[in-house]
């Protein structure tokens, strides 16, 4: 190991993961920072990821592997902490991996309690949605971070999510602040809102933050629709209701109790939301997307709409990095206003350069009407992308209904 670096302990809690136990730590065994140990957590799985565990600790001295009953990803992260020898610890899931300079630029200094990073939403080699912290890069110090994180870290009312991803995996913790935390967080049971259990609360404590605005994280996402096993759990509410009341006693213990309360309650309350995607009522989902899943990362594209729609979609574009938005337009160019963006008449797409059209509305209706003016400004079918929370795509894939050009 090399003496001049603090040890780096990475902790991998392993559930049934023997598709990709092997990627996700030979990523690891890539990197460029020397001194690091790898704890691999055994949560008992029932498949042969802990034959593989075993084999590969066989292979690197770097390596330990334990196995222990299946208990929770929160319980085998608290137990592979105890075990760790690391100044610092950091998490990554056994079915992600990491970028091989994940942590060759971090600067882990005595005077820092976290590091914070981005995040890559991974689907597929075309579709990534790459997600930098939502706050400014740089480094904290405690009246700061009371004074501009806290506020908005579990709900931010601009985003309408957390300012803060709660995950553990994007971030490096001093060891001495975290295992505290995770040792209350395995106590709840829980696969929603455990790691909220143990980033939010930890936030009111710590003394100095240090912000990265970089991505060396790869998640790998469900497919596209897919719902979370932990939503889909016929005790998802009792257990999410368990992860409010520990977030609000803890929370009650700080001074901040007031600043933390009205975004406890929405985070509660959007939490419950997500329950609704197991039942076949679409008329009941209030979340807009932008269609990531339909267009390839890094496609230049014309946002076609300036409503709140548009807002929404432009926003979301903006904090994931995933497309370049070449033009803005609106039927309504003229009386549109927007602080630091121009909207154009769409008869700028006749002249422009991109790969798609998104039209950001809602309804069918003015959907197709608005696809049948791209027609007759040369933009060809398979350029054009609509998504609504609402009406039958193919429908709308397939019929071309009759009318005005959209104004």
């Amino acid at each position: 190991m090399t003496k001049n670096k603090p040890l780096l302990s990475i902790i991998v809690p392993v559930y049934n993961q023997e598709r990709y136990i092997n990627e996700c730590v030979k990523s690891i065994l890539k990197q460029k920072y020397l001194t690091l140990e790898i704890i691999l957590v055994d949560d008992g799985s029932s498949d042969q990821s802990g034959v593989l565990c075993d084999a590969l600790a066989e292979e690197n001295a770097s390596i330990k592997v334990l196995h222990v009953k299946n208990g929770g990803v929160s319980k085998a992260r608290f137990l592979g902490v105890k075990v760790s020898k690391g100044d610092w610890i950091t998490f990554v899931d056994a079915d992600d991996w990491i970028d091989e300079n994940a942590y060759k630029d971090i600067i882990l200094e005595n005077s820092c309690d976290l590091v914070i990073t981005g995040i890559c939403r991974y689907i597929d080699a075309k579709h990534q949605i790459m997600q930098l912290p939502y706050l400014r890069e740089g480094a904290f110090n405690k009246k700061e971070i009371i004074d501009e994180i806290v506020p908005v870290m579990l709900w931010n009312p601009r985003q309408e999510t957390w300012a803060l991803d709660p995950s553990l995996c994007t971030k490096i913790f001093k060891r001495k602040i975290i295992l505290e935390y995770l040792e209350k967080s395995s106590e709840i049971d829980s696969h929603y809102g455990d790691d909220s259990t143990v980033i939010f609360p930890l936030m009111l404590q710590v003394e100095s933050v240090q912000i990265i605005r970089k991505i060396y994280y790869y998640h790998r996402q469900r497919g596209a629709g897919e719902i979370p096993p932990y939503i889909k759990d016929e005790d998802f509410i009792s257990k999410l209701y368990k992860v409010y009341e520990n977030l609000k006693r803890r929370f009650q213990e700080t001074p901040y109790w007031e600043v933390m309360k009205p975004q406890l309650d929405c985070f509660y309350i959007n939490s419950v939301e997500l329950k609704k995607r197991c039942y076949e009522y679409p008329q009941l989902e209030i979340l807009a997307h932008f269609p990531f899943d339909r267009i390839p990362q890094e496609s230049r594209v014309v946002l076609y709409g300036a409503g709140n729609l548009g807002k929404q979609y432009w926003e979301q574009n903006f904090r994931y990095h995933f497309c370049k938005i070449v033009s803005w337009v609106d039927g309504n160019y003229r009386t549109k206003e927007m602080e630091h963006h121009v909207i154009e008449n769409p008869e700028v797409i006749k002249k422009g350069d991109f790969d798609y059209v998104v039209i950001a509305v809602d309804d069918y209706y003015v959907a197709k009407e608005i696809a049948l003016y791209l027609n007759e400004l040369g933009v060809k079918k398979e350029q054009i992308v609509w998504h609504s929370i609402r009406a039958n795509h193919k429908e709308f894939e397939e019929c071309s209904p009759k009318g005005e050009k959209p104004i």
